[in-house]
């Protein structure tokens, strides 16, 4: 460990609440602000652990126990027991104690990893952590993980609420870190809205960047689509067909030629009612001339009567526009 615990002189004893200065919050890990649960406890039990303060030149900061001194506050208490550091103790020793008071406590989220490993490297010597320490604390020493963690807390506001809500994970987070601050929320508050998986995060984030280099405008623009606001408007709807809608909406827009070949294959194949036991399949992205068609059967009963669909098949007629439509992009009837 770089900094030996045993040099820290720690004295215990009951502070005004008044000298602790709550708007100091350089040592700050938690993103939990409410203290309404923690108000209960106080009042039954008391404050069964103390905060941990540092001696300042007027009154105390604290390293640890913002929400419990919060909760205090609110129920109006004048002092609180405290566990008072030396005044000569260091920026890094401080860091240390305040980690590790809540790293010890309970799972720490990626904002409070976040916090955690940015308070360290600011008060670490030449802003390097020594990995024992980072090992002791339970936080990562891979160094390429820990620089992409530590721009978390650098985010805006509203991207690390959707972080801390899960609806952002890390690589998504990583990759809004790279916009534009106001982008960068747009996109956690869609993505909030719609509750998705990375990939489908990872496509819609393509999309709409994909459709603002066509169409030489704004990202911001394409999200702030009319139809796309009607969407996510639709209370009725649930959160997965939203998304499934404004997935359609996007691409047809990025692709319009695409998603009409798309749509008018889709009419065709439906006219030609195939069944459970037949699933014709068209070229990828309609570039290629091949289909497949794929039949499944469990007797001689079933391949019988295959047969007997796949003649009634050859002789439809929107089987055969299915297949001499491809020159038109499936535009013919």
């Amino acid at each position: 460990m770089a900094s030996d615990g045993d040099h820290t002189e720690i004295n215990q004893g009951l502070i005004p609440l008044a000298q602790i200065d709550s708007g100091d919050e350089r040592f700050r890990i938690t993103t939990r602000r409410d203290s309404a649960d923690l108000q209960l406890s106080l009042q039954r039990l008391g404050l069964l652990a103390a905060p941990l303060v540092l001696p300042m030149d007027h009154g105390f900061s604290i390293v640890s126990g913002f929400r419990r001194v919060a909760a205090c506050r609110e129920l109006t208490w004048e002092v609180i027991p405290a566990r008072v550091l030396s005044r000569q103790t260091a920026a890094y020793e401080c860091a240390l104690r305040a980690i590790a008071e809540n790293s010890t406590e309970r799972p720490l989220n990626l904002i409070e990893t976040s916090r955690a490993l940015a308070l360290l490297a600011q008060h670490a010597s030449d802003g390097r952590v020594p990995p024992a320490d980072a090992a002791m604390l339970g936080l990562t020493t891979h160094p390429g993980v820990t620089s992409k963690l530590k721009t978390l807390c650098r985010l805006p506001a509203e991207v690390q609420a959707a972080v801390i809500d899960g609806a952002l994970s890390f690589p998504m987070a990583c990759e809004l870190g790279c916009l534009e601050p106001d982008l960068s929320v747009a996109f956690a508050e869609l993505f909030l809205k719609l509750n998705t998986g990375l990939n489908k995060q990872r496509e819609i984030l393509t999309l709409v960047s994909e459709i603002a280099l066509r169409e030489q405008t704004d990202p911001r623009e394409v999200l702030c689509d009319p139809a796309l606001a009607r969407m996510l408007e639709m209370e009725e709807v649930d959160r997965n067909q939203q998304t499934r809608q404004i997935r359609r909406l996007l691409r047809r827009r990025r692709f319009p030629s695409l998603v009409a070949a798309e749509d008018r294959f889709q009419e065709l194949r439906q006219r030609l009612k195939l069944g459970q036991n037949l699933q014709l399949t068209p070229p990828r992205d309609f570039e290629g001339t091949r289909f497949a068609l794929t039949l499944s059967f469990q007797s001689l009963t079933e391949i019988e009567s295959l047969r007997g669909k796949l003649d009634e098949l050859a002789n439809h007629p929107d089987f055969k526009t299915l297949l001499t439509a491809k020159g038109d992009g499936f535009e013919g009837s």
